[in-house]
C-alpha cells in the first residue's frame, strides 16, 4: 500500500499544482459584476454665491444625504468605499423650486471597470431665504436678591449692544437679548463676565446654530449699596402775621425717607437736612411746601425706591392768638435762685393779680389756670444787672412763668422783693 502511495509521487505533486494554477488563472478570467450600495453626503459647490446675494441656504429633510449603488467587477468592489464617490450639487444650478441637481463620479483610476453608478435622489433641495441682520440692546436681568439691608445700585456693562444675523424667518424671532445676574447674598460690587442668551417674544430662550451673533458674552458689573432709613429735618423761616403764630411745628410727607449709597458714606448720615424749607412771612394759616429733595441729597446717595419722586410736602402749622385772662394769687408765687448766705422775701399780701396772657389758641385752649405757677428768679435777675453779688436790699424783679413756648404775658409785672443776709 505504501508503495502505491508514494509511487510516482513527483508526477502527483506537479498535477495538483496545475489544478490549483488552472483554478485561479479561471477566476481571474471571469471576474464578475457585482453591486454594492453605499451611504454618501453631497457636497454643495458655489456656496459663497448664494451668501454673497444675500441669501441663507439651508438643506431640506437631508436631502443631501443619499444611497449610491456602484456595479463594477468584484475585484473592483473589493477594495472600493464611499470615500471613492464625490457627490456634489452646484447651487449656481439652482431651478425655481430650489432643487439642484446632484452629479456624481468616481476618484477610482480604474473607472473603465465601473459599469455603473446610480443615486435614490436626483436631486438636494433647499430652503431658500433671505440673510436678516439687526441690531439688539443687550438687556440686564436680575435674579435673587442681595443680603438684607442693600440693593441693586446700578448694572453696566463695557459693551451694550450685539449684531444678529440669520436667516430672516429665525431672526424675526428674537425679541431681546440679554444677561442674567445672580446677587444672591452680595453686599459688595459684582464684577463677571455673562453669557448673552436670546430670547422670542413669549419668553422662551432661542438655541439655533443658524444665528451668528457679534459677540456671545459680556463684561459686566453690579453696584451693590447699603441701605438706611434717615428722617428729615425742615427749617422754618421768617414770622407770622401779627396776631398769628407759627406753632414750631413742621412735618413732612414722608417724613422719613430710605436711601442707599456706599457703606463708608451711608454711616455718616443721620438725617436730610432742608434749610430754606418754608417761609412762614405774614402767614395767617398753614404754610404748605413741595420740597424736591434730590437737590439736597449729598453726593452718591439715592433714593431707594426708584419711582420715588423725590417730592415732599412739608407744612408749617400757624394759629391765631388769643388772648387769655388768669387770676394768679400770691401764693403761687415762687422766690428762686437765692444766693448763698442769703435770704430773700417777697412783699405780698395776700392778693390775686389778674393777669392778661397772649398765646397760640391750642395752648391757650389747654392751659389750666390752677397750675400757672410764677417765680421771682434773683439769680437771673443779677444776672441782667451785671452784679456780681447782692447787697441786702429791697428789689424790683419782674414775674416769670414756667409756661410752654407760644404763651406770655402780655404786660410786664414787677414785685418788690427784700433780700437780708442770714445771720
Amino acid at each position: 500500500m505504501k508503495e502505491k502511495l508514494t509511487k510516482n509521487l513527483n508526477l502527483k505533486i506537479i498535477a495538483v499544482l496545475f489544478s490549483v494554477g488552472i483554478w485561479i488563472i479561471s477566476i481571474n478570467i471571469n471576474d464578475p459584476y457585482q453591486s454594492k450600495t453605499y451611504s454618501v453626503t453631497v457636497q454643495l459647490q458655489n456656496m459663497a454665491a448664494m451668501t454673497g446675494a444675500g441669501k441663507y441656504v439651508e438643506i431640506m429633510n437631508n436631502t443631501d444625504e443619499i444611497s449610491v449603488s456602484v456595479r463594477a467587477n468584484r475585484s473592483v468592489l473589493d477594495s472600493f468605499s464611499a470615500a471613492n464617490i464625490l457627490a456634489t450639487a452646484d447651487l449656481t444650478e439652482i431651478d425655481e423650486n430650489n432643487q439642484v441637481p446632484i452629479k456624481l463620479n468616481t476618484t477610482r483610476i480604474s473607472g473603465s471597470k465601473i459599469e455603473s453608478i446610480r443615486s435614490d435622489s436626483t436631486y438636494v433641495s433647499l430652503k431658500v431665504e433671505d440673510i436678516r441682520r439687526i441690531q439688539k440692546n443687550i438687556e440686564v436681568t436680575v435674579k435673587n436678591e442681595p443680603a438684607e439691608g442693600y440693593i441693586l445700585g446700578k448694572a453696566s456693562m463695557e459693551q451694550n449692544a450685539l449684531k444678529i444675523s440669520g436667516p430672516e424667518s429665525e431672526v424675526n424671532k428674537v425679541a431681546k437679548a440679554t444677561v442674567t445676574f445672580d446677587l444672591e447674598g452680595a453686599t459688595d460690587d459684582l464684577s463677571m463676565l455673562l453669557p448673552i442668551e436670546l430670547y422670542d417674544e413669549a419668553g422662551e430662550r432661542i438655541i439655533d446654530s443658524r444665528l451668528t451673533v457679534s459677540i456671545e458674552e459680556v463684561q459686566c458689573t453690579a453696584t451693590i449699596l447699603a441701605t438706611k432709613e434717615v428722617p428729615l429735618k425742615f427749617k422754618v423761616s421768617g414770622e407770622a402775621e401779627k396776631g398769628y403764630s407759627w406753632t414750631g411745628e413742621v412735618k413732612g410727607e414722608p417724613a422719613v425717607i430710605s436711601i442707599a449709597a456706599k457703606s463708608n458714606i451711608l454711616k455718616n448720615i443721620n438725617y436730610i437736612d432742608i434749610p430754606d424749607a418754608i417761609d412762614v412771612s405774614n402767614a395767617k394759616a398753614d404754610v404748605k411746601s413741595l420740597i424736591d429733595l434730590k437737590s439736597y441729597l449729598p453726593e452718591g446717595v439715592s433714593f431707594v425706591n426708584p419711582s420715588f419722586s423725590g417730592r415732599v410736602l412739608v407744612t408749617a402749622y400757624v394759629e391765631p392768638e388769643i388772648n387769655r385772662r388768669v387770676n394768679l394769687e400770691s401764693r403761687r408765687i415762687q422766690l428762686i435762685n437765692v444766693p448763698e448766705g442769703m435770704e430773700g422775701k417777697a412783699l405780698l399780701e395776700d392778693e390775686v393779680f389778674e393777669l392778661n396772657f397772649v398765646g397760640r389758641q391750642s395752648l391757650m385752649a389747654q392751659l389750666n389756670e390752677e397750675e400757672v405757677l410764677g417765680y421771682l428768679d434773683i439769680q437771673e435777675y443779677m444776672s441782667s444787672h451785671n452784679l456780681n453779688e447782692l447787697k441786702p436790699g429791697t428789689y424790683v424783679i419782674s414775674l416769670g412763668f414756667d409756661l410752654p413756648d407760644g404763651i406770655v404775658l402780655e404786660e410786664n409785672l414787677e414785685i418788690e422783693v427784700e433780700i437780708s443776709s442770714i445771720e
